[in-house]
């Protein structure tokens, strides 16, 4: 029969677990090799780590460190318990470090999508603004197209989205008013409407209108605008977005409408931007997955965002 050295680990004897500073004190003591230079490392006294070495050696019911002419000097099962420690040590270094940077500023990335009317001068704007304020945030940021917009924020895809649309009541999303603003016409420079102070759906015939499917939240919005007493004026050119409509409008290829916040204000260029009548005003909205919570760096966007819709308006 075998039978445990003395003042070593029986196989039947039942520990109790240590604490993390009661780990921290017997990593100190193994790295310093003596009391009193652990307690230098851990800013207390010599006594102070003395009492904490003699609790975790009660509580392990084996000796850590025999005692040999005033040095301490492991035992071997000081040191198998030593290999495992750091891996610990590193854990809650990363722990402390984590909770740090939410305190500073969130999680320290932020996933975002929006509507594609957005992504030329309103998305691009409010992310420059943000990351002045925040430069060690990393930002994922994607113009996504209507159909798929929701559906990817509903399976937490991204942190918050910017739409021209509310979800659907008893979605599992959230969506929150956070500004409008004005449909305008877009011209190309020297076109015979550039020179109008605002024009009407029956102005717009006879050039290339530039339209929207009619399935797209924009295409329905823009429905209200497009139809008088000789009808409702279809599109020459479908397309999906005002990214889109920008591109053919700069070309010259013909007319659209679009969404204020959905071009840049001070380089329009070769295009010419018109006020409708009757007015029209878009919706933005703040979308989120109703079960989450908005993080500290999430609500810093969007205050960022809102500021920046709240300056261009006023």
């Amino acid at each position: 029969m075998h039978k445990a050295r003395p003042g070593g680990p029986s196989r039947t004897a039942s520990i109790t677990p240590l604490n993390l500073r009661q780990i921290e004190v017997f990593h100190a003591i193994m790295v310093a090799g003596s009391l009193s230079e652990a307690g230098r490392m851990l800013c207390v006294s010599q006594p102070a780590v003395s009492r904490v070495l003699a609790t975790i050696e009660a509580r392990m019911r084996f000796v850590l460190f025999e005692r040999v002419r005033g040095r301490l000097h492991p035992t071997p099962e000081a040191r198998r318990l030593f290999a495992e420690v750091q891996p610990i040590l590193d854990g809650v270094n990363r722990f402390n470090a984590v909770a740090a940077s939410l305190a500073e500023h969130g999680e320290g990335k932020l996933s975002i999508v929006s509507s594609p009317s957005y992504s030329e001068w309103l998305m691009p704007r409010a992310i420059q603004r943000f990351r002045h304020r925040h430069p060690s945030v990393r930002v994922n940021y994607r113009p996504l197209p209507f159909d798929a917009l929701l559906p990817y924020v509903a399976q937490g895809g991204a942190d918050l989205c910017i739409a021209s649309m509310a979800p659907p009541d008893g979605s599992q999303l959230r969506a929150r008013e956070i500004g409008e603003g004005n449909i305008m016409c877009a011209v190309p420079r020297g076109h015979l409407l550039a020179d109008f102070d605002e024009l009407t759906v029956d102005d717009l015939r006879g050039s290339t209108f530039i339209g929207y499917g009619g399935d797209t939240p924009f295409g329905r919005l823009c429905a209200q605008f497009l139809t008088s007493e000789r009808g409702t004026l279809a599109p020459d050119i479908e397309i999906r977005s005002t990214p889109e409509a920008m591109a053919l409008v700069r070309e010259g290829v013909g007319v659209a409408l679009m969404e204020s916040f959905g071009y840049t204000p001070d380089g329009a260029g070769d295009i010419v931007l018109k006020p409708i009548r009757p007015a029209l005003v878009h919706k933005i909205y703040l979308v989120y997955p109703r079960q989450h919570t908005m993080s500290t760096l999430a609500k810093g966007f969007v205050a960022t965002l809102t500021h920046l819709l709240e300056k261009r308006v006023s």
